[in-house]
């Protein structure tokens, strides 16, 4: 671009000099093509050289990969050919895929805090997400394997495929906004669409299989989930709170009664009709993941110390239920 310019200065010199020379306008024009074509090299050069980038490409292909492996599932599910496997059990698969999407889950909003604003933390965000959707996805195909029933079979197939595309399109939002505040500006409404449809897959995806795994009897997801909510109640706070200590209050007091109603449920139910003790545990699972994530901002925003306790208060409460088998 250098080597252009100073040759299209020098043109332009010999041209002020002597306007009515033909072949110095076509050199002039040469020079002028040449700086534009390496100026746009030079941006888009820029642009790939961004960091973060590289790694957005590779975590795009890994995701990729791992859509069209879930469509070849469902191909064979469809047609009644997807083989059992045979080497692990059930339960394993379930944990295995409930604990690859806790890990997702607590990856969106850092993947999205380093698009919006840090280029640095961009392309180790990325690839620590994309990481957890080979195993995913095995999973995931594994578990359908193993379901006798088909529509089941699907449903946890085409939820696994739906989390994987909103995290895809997340990722090209994330590319394109790059950790730069100035470009990310113009990204903004995509990445905050592409944050919230990853949220709606993961919990879909979370329900499904907290209701699969209650029904054979298996809790320990369900545990896995509390225990991690308490983890993070323990961690503090992070970032600043959107709302007032009043709104954060009233949601935690909906979201308690509600839970005491779920519980009253339960011990009712543990006699009359077991069955259903399943997805009331799974709704008591989710209630109190809302409820942990609810303190920590309203405890950020509280004007006194003694209210400020209430998360400490919601992590000793329930880490003594967990220990009690509760």
């Amino acid at each position: 671009m250098l080597e252009s310019s100073a040759g299209l200065i020098q043109t332009a010199r010999s041209l002020a000099v002597n306007p009515k020379d033909p072949p110095q306008w076509s050199v002039l024009a040469g020079h002028s093509r040449t700086v534009s074509d390496s100026i746009k090299k030079l941006i888009t050069n820029m642009r790939d050289k961004a960091p973060g980038q590289r790694e957005c490409d590779e975590a795009i292909e890994v995701l990729n990969k791992c859509m069209r492996e879930v469509d070849q599932a469902s191909l064979a599910a469809i047609s009644q050919q997807l083989a059992p496997r045979e080497d692990i059990s059930q339960e394993a698969l379930h944990n295995q895929m409930i604990t690859a999407v806790q890990e997702i889950s607590n990856l969106i909003e850092p993947v999205a805090s380093a698009a919006r604003a840090e280029a640095s933390q961009l392309g180790h965000k990325v690839s620590q997400m994309a990481q957890y959707f080979e195993p995913l996805i095995m999973a995931a195909i594994g578990a359908a394997s193993k379901t006798p029933n088909h529509q089941q079979q699907m449903n946890l197939l085409d939820q696994t495929k739906t989390l994987a595309e909103s995290a895809l399109q997340m990722l090209y939002t994330a590319k394109e906004a790059g950790g730069n505040p100035k470009q990310a500006a113009h990204t903004q409404e995509a990445l905050e669409e592409a944050v919230q449809m990853m949220k709606e897959a993961v919990e879909d995806l979370t329900t499904t299989l907290n209701e699969a795994a209650s029904a054979a009897g298996v809790v320990g997801g369900m545990v896995d989930s509390i225990t991690q909510a308490i983890n993070q109640l323990d961690e503090g706070p992070v970032g600043e709170p959107e709302g007032t200590f009043v709104d954060y209050q009233t949601t935690m007091v909906k979201t308690a009664k509600a839970i005491a109603v779920t519980v009253q449920e339960m011990v009712t139910k543990s006699t009359t009709n077991p069955d259903e003790l399943g997805i009331l545990a799974n709704q008591l699972t989710n209630d109190y993941g809302q409820l942990a994530q609810e303190a920590k901002p309203a405890a950020l925003t509280a004007e006194n110390e003694e209210v400020r306790a209430w998360g400490e208060c919601w992590s000793v409460l329930w880490g003594k239920a967990g220990s009690a088998g509760v």
